[in-house]
């Protein structure tokens, strides 16, 4: 049995074991782990990677600089202060929150911090409002995802047509190249039919309960021991905002997150066993298993075999939306199993010779494959918030597979349209 097949094997039994439960999610996926190292699908770098890797050290880091905010009057100022202006409304509540990510969105660099931010809010606020998390989280964390970095010249991501510009060249493509605004031409307007999804369509296909106990993940409360002493109350807030303002300034994002961590723990805002639990080690090892889970795939073969099926599908076809559809599925099923940012890399330049083999434009595709992993949220392993929002929300890998397919097939229309009209495969 060749090292794909265990894999995929492995792969299968942790996508089984996320739906029924009988285990906890971090321990399947540490499980998993294992797994891989003792059939030899990874190595032992590869598992400490995963384990040492940006987004792991960030979540951890974060987790504990936004505890440190619930453990301020801040938050709780912020709830009343928004229950009022809403009245108590559901819905104005969770429109709130996504306006306020989706602008927080095109500065700040790193989603797990982004999303991180905002938990403590939406927990406080789920309290007040006497609902369960379950009814908010999975729609927070596909505004996270899928509406950051849309409006590029303002973002992190200014440059990033650049990128692809240096793609097209490098593999071929001598037409007309990207320009500043063309990403963001396909990306705004499907992300504004995000926005309305997340606010008003995904919150009814919720779990009214976690189908996870909550006390499970997220430990006592902090928010109701005594006021802190108002230099440390002002310590846990004015860390916070520093750490914002680092990420948003491009600061390393794991560097940033760690060191308010430190400095929220050594002033006194947190205790160090209060510290260790808000970390959510549970969320820090589910993520770092589907990890590993995702590079095992990937050095096995699995993006080859996609790209090679893409383009055994589209042998003889000659409609510009068919094509763009295609990659468009391709790149979200193939984020949908490995790490979205790393896949994308690899598929781009097999996206853009089998355009060249077909004689079509690429740079429609090639917004449509980011596009895509930008819709991945089906799985725990395109990014680190996935794994993070099952955790908080008290989801299953059957929930997210649900709701998640929603917004992936309307965001996959939406944007095939505009973006196969922008650039006809055949113009």
């Amino acid at each position: 049995m060749n090292s794909m097949v265990i894999c995929l094997v492995i792969f299968v039994v942790m996508i089984v074991l996320f739906f029924n439960r009988k285990l906890p999610m971090s321990f399947t996926s540490m499980g998993v782990v294992v797994a891989l190292f003792v059939t030899g699908c990874v190595d032992a770098e590869t598992v400490f990677a995963g384990f040492g890797n940006n987004n792991v050290l960030t979540m951890a880091g974060m987790f504990i600089v936004a505890a440190g905010l619930s453990r301020t009057q801040m938050v709780n100022n912020i709830t009343k202060l928004l229950y009022k202006i809403t009245k108590g409304s559901f819905t104005k509540v969770l429109a709130s929150y996504i306006l306020v990510i989706f602008l927080l969105g095109q500065f700040v660099p790193s989603l797990p911090a982004l999303f991180a931010m905002v938990y403590p809010l939406v927990m406080n606020m789920c309290s007040q409002l006497k609902v369960s998390p379950s009814k908010m989280m999975y729609p927070i964390a596909v505004t996270v995802v899928s509406t950051s970095f849309v409006i590029e010249p303002i973002g992190p991501y200014a440059a990033w047509y650049v990128t692809q510009n240096g793609y097209l060249e490098s593999y071929g493509w001598t037409g007309e190249m990207l320009s500043m605004w063309n990403e963001t031409m396909v990306f705004l307007p499907t992300a504004i039919v995000t926005l309305l999804l997340t606010i008003f369509v995904l919150p009814r296909m919720m779990p009214d309960e976690p189908d996870i106990p909550l006390a499970a993940i997220s430990g006592p409360s902090i928010s109701e021991q005594e006021p802190l002493s108002p230099v440390r109350e002002v310590i846990g807030y004015g860390v916070f905002i520093l750490v914002v303002i680092g990420l948003m300034l491009g600061l390393p994002s794991w560097a940033v997150t760690m060191a308010g961590a430190a400095v929220v723990t050594l002033a006194g805002v947190l205790t160090e066993q209060q510290a260790l639990v808000r970390m959510n080690m549970s969320m820090v090892l589910l993520y770092a298993g589907v990890t590993v889970m995702g590079e095992a795939l990937g050095n096995t073969g699995a993006a080859q075999l996609l790209g090679d099926g893409a383009a055994a599908l589209l042998s003889g076809v000659t409609n510009g939306y068919v094509i763009g559809a295609v990659f468009y599925i391709v790149s979200f099923l193939m984020t949908s199993f490995l790490y979205n940012r790393a896949t994308t890399t690899v598929l781009i330049p097999i996206l853009i010779i089998t355009c060249s083999s077909i004689g079509c434009d690429p740079r429609g595709p090639v917004i449509l494959c980011s596009l895509a992993s930008m819709s991945s949220l089906i799985t725990p392993m395109p990014n680190p918030v996935v794994p993070m929002a099952m955790q908080a929300g008290g989801y299953t890998q059957k929930t997210i597979l649900k709701v998640g397919l929603v917004p992936a097939v309307v965001r996959g229309v939406v944007g095939v349209l505009i973006a196969m009209t922008l650039f006809p495969a055949f113009g």
